[in-house]
This record gives C-alpha cells, structure tokens and sequence, in this order.
C-alpha cells in the first residue's frame, strides 16, 4: 500500500471517529437544545499539512461521509469543506503551519464560515426563520467552544494516526511533499 493511499486512510480513520464522538455529544446534549458541529477541524489538518490533491481527496471523502448522515443534499457539506480547504490551502504558505495554536484557530474561523452559509441556505426552510436567531447563535458558540477545546487533541491525534501509519508528512520524501 503507498504512502499517499496511507494517508487518505489513516486521516479518515480519525474523521470517522471525531464525527462518531460528535454524534454522542448531540445526543448527550439534545436535551439542552444544542448542536455541537466541528467541520472546521475536519479540514485544517489536510489543508496545512498534506499536497493538494491528497488533502483535498480527505476533505472530499469526509465531506461524503458527512453528508450521508445529514438533511441536507447529498454533496453539500463535501463541496463546502473543499472550498473552506482550497480557501485554508491558498493562504498556508503565509501560516506556520506546524503551530496547533495556527490550527485551531484556523478551524474555528472555518466553522465560522461553513456555519453561517449552511445557517443561510437553510434558513429559509423553518416555520418561522426570526425565532431560530438564538438557537443558531447559541449553536455557534458552543461549536466555537469546543472546537477550540478540542482541536489540540484532534490535531495531535492525526499527527500521531500518520506517525502508526509511518506516513507523517515530514518523514516522506522531499519530492513526495512537493508534488504528492
């Protein structure tokens, strides 16, 4: 099995787990009317870390992988997590990319963004759109909240998926990470 192949499989690995202990968090807090939703670090990794055509095959898998739990239109989480990657990729030369602090922070702006045009695309579905101000605002705070503390752990966690996989993104070859 190839180191790219490797890759893909270990980084989804993590994103099944993250979204699986997400989907507990939801139904452990359903009583208090909240949603928990970290898109944002299902991305970061990928974009700071891997070429683009690998990263962006993650993001597209996991987005897929997204989508088929949710009520929304197959292909739309997995279109905007490639956007929010391609948008995270473009402007990571200007990062210091191995930096958690850089991450988190970057995914939270990321959720930020993917919360908002999910928010406004459906929006127009509710009963009555005025009331679900609140409930959006205090959705987004608390996905802030935790995205900001568990992104570390999410980070380290892939990091150390590629290090089992002997794939981690500074053990490959120089060309390998150039044009991967």
């Amino acid at each position: 099995m190839n180191a790219a192949f490797r890759q893909v499989l270990a980084l989804l690995a993590c994103a099944t787990g993250l979204i699986a202990l997400l989907g507990q968090a939801n139904h452990e807090l359903s009583s208090f009317a909240l949603t928990l939703s970290s898109p944002g670090l299902l991305v970061v990794y990928s974009a700071l870390r891997l070429p683009l055509s690998r990263g962006l095959v993650v993001t597209g898998l996991t987005g897929l992988l997204l989508d088929a739990g949710a009520p929304i239109p197959f292909g739309s989480h997995a279109l905007l997590l490639g956007l929010g990657y391609c948008a995270l990729h473009g402007v990571r030369a200007r990062l210091p990319r191995e930096e958690t602090l850089v991450g988190v922070v970057a995914a939270i702006f990321i959720n930020l963004g993917l919360f908002v045009v999910l928010a406004f695309a459906r929006l127009g579905e509710l009963p009555d759109p005025g009331s679900a101000a609140l409930r959006l605002l205090s959705d987004l705070l608390v996905s802030q909240l935790a995205t900001a503390l568990i992104g570390p752990w999410f980070l380290a966690l892939q990091s150390r998926a590629l290090e089992l996989a002997g794939v981690a993104p500074s053990s490959l070859p120089a060309w390998s990470r150039r044009f991967g």
